[in-house]
């Protein structure tokens, strides 16, 4: 799988459940809500062997949405930059990292991370990491880990050998954070 799509719902307070319930008839394809971070937020992330593939099926993911409960609805293409995990069980909370890059930063913060990336994944696993295609430079990390402990145990470790985080800040105009918990039909959970 060469490319990536993310659909970010933000869905009107108390109405989460709703659409997690339509959003279980969907298969194939990452399903998270936000626990920490933007409430009332649910992620999904689709993966294809072309950007094509994504946008010719994009109209039937949207159109099966219940459209009464979002508040607005993002959608982005990647291109996966690393392995991307199998489908399968990886822990019960996921850590979602999305950067802005500067114009002309992208090419350094894409080497820069992958650079950095091998001594990183000595202390927790990598879903998969992104390059947004289209809209501003974007760059986005998915990390699955055991529980919220696990995480800030792997996340000091790698600190601490001094090899993580990568040097790419002077390159980002902005960070966001998520921490995401799969929903039932999540192919990754």
């Amino acid at each position: 799988m060469s490319y990536a799509e993310t659909l970010i719902l933000d869905i009107v307070p108390g109405k989460v459940p709703q659409v997690a319930a339509v959003l279980s008839a969907v298969s194939g394809m990452g399903a998270w809500v936000t626990e920490i971070g933007h409430l009332n937020r649910i992620t999904l992330l689709r993966l294809s062997d072309t950007v094509q593939e994504l946008l010719e099926s994009r109209a039937d993911i949207l159109s099966a949405l219940p459209h009464e409960f979002l508040l607005r609805s993002d959608v982005t293409s990647w291109r996966v930059l690393s392995p991307v995990m199998p489908a399968g069980a990886y822990g019960s909370v996921y850590e979602w990292r999305c950067y802005e890059s500067k114009t002309d930063g992208m090419a350094t913060t894409e080497r820069l991370f992958m650079d950095a990336l091998p001594a990183r994944l000595e202390h927790s696993s990598l879903l998969c990491a992104l390059v947004s295609l289209e809209g501003t430079p974007r760059f986005a990390h998915l990390w699955p880990y055991t529980d919220l402990n696990d995480r800030a145990s792997a996340r000091a470790n790698a600190v601490v050998s001094g090899q993580w985080p990568p040097k790419i800040a002077g390159f980002l105009n902005n960070m966001e954070n998520e921490i995401l918990l799969p929903l039932a039909n999540s192919i990754w959970h």
